[in-house]
């Protein structure tokens, strides 16, 4: 009787993991960062004066016209994601295990920008430990980040408007406090959520909550494999 038992505690307990696992997969299904290959494609975008390009090291800014949506795409990497003071897109790679036959810019596989959207692919592998800030106009109307694997840090009182963050697999550390959103949502198919701001509770396993702030837009995190920690913010929201 007691193997019985232990039997269907095993099937229930692969059953919830399953289904909490497939509850994030539609988030991730098409996007291409959950899809990269170990190999680069022979297209990358062509720079523009000024940019910074070495073997472990790229950096480039670019004027943004007001009310653009932004979509970006990466691999594998330690992200962070915050508002810049001028309303400008900064984005910085530095990579710890360089390739000898490649120099940062062959990752960045696509940067189309136009006035009314702005679309970054970054095909960076786990091999090449990169770390990636990217800083976005503060008044971005709608943002969505798919992440395939990696931590971010997402400072969220520094960006406005519907945001909606995918990671396949990795740690999000979020800051902001209830004045950064209007409602935000944490889907999480096997982990944990710590929330560290005053009366906060943690949740594990399979983790879906929803909270009310008194600020302006929305935020939706959905992570299939790994955690979310919610920590005050330290700037003042937009």
């Amino acid at each position: 009787m007691k193997t019985l038992l232990r039997q269907k505690s095993t099937v229930l307990l692969y059953c919830l993991m399953a289904t909490g696992l497939l509850f994030t997969k539609s988030a991730f299904a098409d996007n291409d960062s959950m899809n990269c290959p170990g190999t680069l494609s022979a297209n990358h975008v062509t720079l523009a004066a000024g940019d910074q390009n070495g073997a472990s090291h790229l950096q480039l800014i670019r004027k943004i016209e007001a009310g653009a949506e932004f979509d970006l795409d990466i691999c594998a990497a330690d992200v962070t994601l915050t508002g810049s003071a001028d309303n400008l897109l900064r984005v910085t790679v530095d990579l710890e295990s360089p390739s000898q036959q490649h120099t940062a810019a062959d990752y960045l596989q696509k940067l189309d920008i136009t006035p009314n959207h702005v679309k970054l692919q970054l095909h960076l592998m786990h091999a090449l430990h990169a770390k990636v800030t990217i800083e976005l106009p503060a008044t971005t109307p709608e943002l969505t980040l798919n992440l395939g694997r990696g931590d971010l840090t997402l400072v969220a009182d520094t960006i406005g408007g519907e945001r909606k963050i995918n990671v396949g697999y990795g740690h999000v550390n979020f800051q902001g406090n209830a004045d950064a959103y209007e409602s935000m949502n944490v889907n999480i198919g096997l982990g944990s959520l710590h929330d560290n701001r005053k009366d906060g509770q943690n949740h594990h396993f399979i983790v879906a909550r929803s909270f009310e702030g008194t600020g302006k837009g929305s935020i939706e995190m959905n992570v299939g494999m790994g955690g979310v920690d919610l920590n005050p913010g330290q700037n003042k929201p937009i």
